[in-house]
């Protein structure tokens, strides 16, 4: 952009100014200090409910994410260029925005929004910015930062935090891909007249909204393979025999490299018919509870009804049962009641296990509730996590 007539920056031999962006810290910016985030840690230690994007905002890689959290890191540079085309004076500032998916409610989220600058010369004028966003999909962007004023930098190292919000009006049984896009509506003051102001832009990290996988909608960051864990402590037997299948069956169903899929049948929703089909059968193999001595003993079948993987007929699993030795749970202690082979890796696609009924319906709980927590839909691969 032009440098007015007259003006100061003029008469400093400016005859062009430029606001740009960069996806990569320039090679003479200064890593963004304690000074600029202190105020983001601050409110940290005092959210009851902290943002783990803030974490993620430092190291080589200047977009990262899990699937619950992200933080984008991008630099706006601001340069007075002389008649020649060469920078003159420069100012670099630092803006990065670190979201948690279920900072709001429902298909909502919010962004903590930290910038400081981290370059400028010695006769650089002060620069103005202002930062909206937008977002696609199924989706609306909330006021822009700073409740859309301008911020005005002057110095290295100054800073101001503000935030970003998003919501989402994805409809019952969908979901919606959404891809927030950052605009900077930036100026360096010349002391004349009006600024001249240039809008540069990038782009955000994906994020996938559903009202598909719970009692209400939610997002998350897709890409992230999703998780169920158990704790062998709180759900005991039934924890046991569901590592016990992944290191004895062949499919190690439901590990790291073995995921499960999720499975939902609108006329079974339940999955009662898939989970009859494998601890429900009659004949000789029929599952017969106490037969091994479980008190309030239930049928807990693995791979899950709820996943493409299980659903299978009882009479191919491998039928075993947990127990507990001086109080300890460990596959160790599990005991093999009937298999067609007669050692370990079985080539079996099921096992049923007799499992308290009590701990039985509490993992079936914590399925549920890590389906809506990790926004888990149809077909969408997990992990089996068993924790101590």
């Amino acid at each position: 952009m032009a440098t007015a007539p007259g003006t100061p920056l003029q008469r400093q031999g400016t005859a062009w100014t430029c606001v740009r962006t960069t996806g990569t810290a320039p090679a003479g910016a200064a890593a963004p200090t304690s000074v600029a985030l202190a105020p983001a840690a601050r409110a940290q230690a005092a959210d009851p409910k902290p943002n783990p994007g803030l974490g993620m905002c430092t190291g080589a890689d200047p977009r990262q994410s899990s699937r619950k959290a992200y933080c984008v890191r991008h630099w706006v540079i601001y340069e007075a260029l002389g008649k020649d085309g060469s920078v003159a004076d420069h100012a670099t500032v630092f803006v990065a925005a670190a979201a948690s998916m279920d900072s709001l409610p429902q298909a909502a989220w919010r962004e903590d929004i930290i910038t400081e600058v981290v370059e400028w010369t010695e006769k650089m004028p002060p620069v103005t910015m202002a930062l909206s966003s937008t977002c696609s999909g199924q989706c609306s962007p909330g006021s822009s930062a700073w409740d859309g004023a301008a911020v005005r930098f002057r110095h290295l190292h100054e800073g101001k935090d503000g935030t970003l919000s998003y919501s989402s009006s994805v409809g019952k049984g969908f979901n919606t891909t959404i891809l927030p896009t950052y605009r900077v509506q930036g100026a360096i003051l010349n002391g004349s007249g009006p600024p001249t102001h240039i809008r540069p832009e990038w782009n955000g990290i994906e994020v996938r909204c559903d009202d598909d996988s719970g009692r209400w909608p939610g997002c998350i960051v897709p890409g992230h393979l999703a998780n169920v864990t158990f704790s062998k402590a709180r759900y005991r037997g039934a924890a046991i025999a569901y590592e016990w299948a992944q290191k004895n069956l062949t499919g190690k169903f439901g590990d790291h490299d073995h995921p499960l899929n999720r499975f939902t049948d609108p006329l079974d929703p339940k999955n009662d018919k898939r989970r009859d089909k494998t601890c429900g059968i009659g004949g000789p193999n029929k599952f017969v509870g106490g037969a091994t001595g479980v008190l309030n003993d239930s049928c807990d079948e693995y791979p899950f009804a709820g996943s493409s993987q299980g659903g299978k007929d009882g009479n191919q699993c491998v039928d075993i049962t947990p127990r507990a030795v001086g109080g300890v749970w460990d596959i160790a202690n599990v005991t093999v009641d009937r298999a067609a082979q007669p050692t370990p890796p079985y080539n079996a696609p099921c096992i049923r296990a007799h499992v308290d009924n009590k701990d039985n319906g509490d993992a079936g709980w914590e399925y549920a509730q890590a389906i809506q927590s990790d926004r888990i839909i149809d077909n969408e691969a997990f992990e089996v996590i068993i924790a101590p």
